[in-house]
């Protein structure tokens, strides 16, 4: 007999080569979201990680819900070009063409979807749309795999508009914010406003770059050395939205929880770059029915901010 589905949740799992993520939320009226479940568990290997994905979502009940999954961050590009004049039924064909000498691979073997850049200074006819560029072949073996552990899949989305999810939720959205991610060997800052995300910028570093003794560590210099490099992707992603998007200067900094406790990682940005900066903490933006620690919140926070999703736009 089939389950009978939840109403007003949706449920996000993300597979990354460490480990798997897990997030569902419940939205009813009136209420902040509710975070139903948030979890985190190590990857098995090949055919036992496979089971473990199926034995998981039998577990938590995740064929309940409608489910979302996201494409790591190395697995496609996120381009900007100027949008063809076309209907709006021919963009995506047209947008293929536009963008094959601007990807690494053949643009016969790529899946495509594109949504619209706001409005830049520039103005007159040069309308910009974002391209989502992927390996089809990639897509589609993440989508089998999600499918086949029993999820009812709705969309592939990507890590840029799953922070911006949450930073809707931020106050400081209302003016334009930056949000800094900062995983394992890698990271993302986007610069949203009004719930709309203007920029992204990938940096190829992450907390696995720091030393393992950086902790006992009486050096601030470790530390500061390696931030400064994050920081002048920072700054370049806040000179070129001033410069380019017809918006006033961002003066708010907020990052994502960061896997190891750092101390004074916050303060030491917004002396660098003069701007109010603070570690996000999901408790204050969403309602939880468990304990969330910021362990739990670094591994869990795309799929949180993917779960946070109420539109279908991509991929």
């Amino acid at each position: 007999m089939k389950r009978k589905m939840q109403v007003n949740t949706l449920a996000a799992v993300c597979i990354e080569e460490e480990g798997m993520a897990v997030a569902k939320i419940r939205r009813d009226k009136d209420v902040p979201p509710l975070l139903e479940l948030c979890d985190y568990q190590a990857m098995a290997p090949a055919r036992s990680g496979k089971e473990q994905l199926k034995g998981w979502v039998k577990q938590a009940q995740l064929d309940r819900s409608l489910c979302v999954s996201l494409v790591e961050l190395d697995e496609y590009s996120l381009v900007m070009v100027q949008a063809p004049e076309v209907q709006p039924e021919e963009l995506r064909a047209a947008i293929r063409w536009r963008i094959k000498d601007l990807i690494d691979f053949n643009v016969d073997d790529a899946v495509i979807d594109v949504f619209e850049v706001p409005d830049t200074k520039a103005g007159g006819k040069n309308t910009m749309v974002y391209a989502v560029v992927a390996r089809a072949a990639e897509v589609k073996q993440r989508i089998e795999r999600l499918l086949d552990a029993g999820l009812n899949l709705e969309v592939i989305d990507i890590p840029e508009l799953a922070l911006r999810n949450i930073a809707a939720l931020l106050p400081e959205d209302v003016a334009g914010v930056a949000m800094v991610y900062i995983g394992s060997d890698k990271g993302l800052i986007t610069i949203t406003r009004q719930h709309t995300l203007y920029l992204s910028r990938r940096f190829a570093t992450g907390v696995n770059a720091l030393p393992d003794t950086l902790m006992q560590s009486d050096d601030p210099d470790m530390t500061e050395n390696w931030l400064d490099g994050i920081i002048v992707e920072i700054q370049r992603s806040l000179d070129y939205y001033e410069s380019h998007f017809s918006q006033p200067p961002v003066s708010s900094l907020v990052m994502a929880p960061l896997p190891r406790d750092l101390p004074g990682v916050a303060e030491y940005i917004s002396d660098q770059l003069d701007i109010s900066t603070r570690i996000l903490d999901v408790r204050t933006l969403i309602d939880s029915d468990q304990a969330l620690d910021v362990q739990l919140q670094s591994r869990c926070l795309l799929a949180i901010g993917a779960a946070l999703r109420q539109e279908s736009e991509l991929l």
